[in-house]
């Protein structure tokens, strides 16, 4: 499916797909999220035209969707530089969750931390089948701080997610599918056109049912208090 940049950051680009947006990570090696790359993917989902009807987030890193925090940079920031960079995390991942169009996370490589706090932020999640996800913040003697916490739980319940969290294992992209942290499987090197085709199947539907069906499911069993 071809597409039309019309925004480029660093280390982030976005294309339009017709009324499909994709935002394309591109921070190698590993799409690490230190402050002036998430900064970089939130501007550019806030740069998406008005009537865009679904949002595909992808990588262009081969094997990584992202990796999550940038631990150096955690590492030498003071516990104020700490604390704004979660603030800056939960409001990146939010802003997922408040754009009007439903959001596609197309997760062809390994798939960690904050990268699966970005995942899990939106409404469907496309995955190859051996890509690794997982949220080793624990074995890290850090917390999950961006709303993982809430929104994986929400994902798959109780049980699942207190596995996951507290071991802090990583799991295959065909066991997600399995236990609801992903919605669909496609071949690896395919899971970006997945998203894409899906998102245009969204797109081509009636956009007041689809607004009206995205609002509702994301009250559900909300983030936060």
């Amino acid at each position: 499916m071809s597409g039309v940049a019309f925004g480029r950051r660093p280390g982030v680009h976005v294309g339009l797909h017709d009324a499909v947006a994709e935002i394309v990570m591109d921070s190698a090696p590993v799409n690490a999220f230190d402050r002036p790359f998430l900064e970089a993917v939130g501007e550019a989902l806030a740069s998406v035209p008005a009537g865009t009807r679904a949002v595909v987030v992808s990588s262009a890193v081969p094997r990584i969707f992202a990796a999550g925090g940038d631990i150096p940079y955690m590492a030498r920031a003071d516990l104020a530089e700490q604390v704004s960079y979660v603030e800056l995390c939960q409001q990146v991942y939010g802003a997922f969750e408040q754009v009007g169009a439903p959001t596609i996370a197309a997760v062809d490589g390994a798939c960690l931390g904050g990268g699966l706090e970005l995942a899990l932020s939106c409404d469907i999640r496309v995955v190859a089948p051996g890509v690794r996800l997982g949220l080793p913040e624990a074995t890290l003697g850090i917390l999950a701080g961006g709303g993982a916490i809430h929104r994986i739980v929400r994902a798959v319940g109780q049980a699942p997610a207190r596995d996951l969290l507290l071991s802090g294992r990583r799991i295959t992209g065909a066991e997600a599918v399995d236990i609801g942290l992903a919605s669909r499987l496609a071949e690896p090197g395919r899971v970006t056109t997945a998203a894409l085709e899906l998102a245009a199947e969204i797109a081509a539907a009636d956009p007041a049912a689809v607004a009206s069906v995205t609002r509702a499911a994301r009250s559900v069993l909300p983030v936060g208090p």
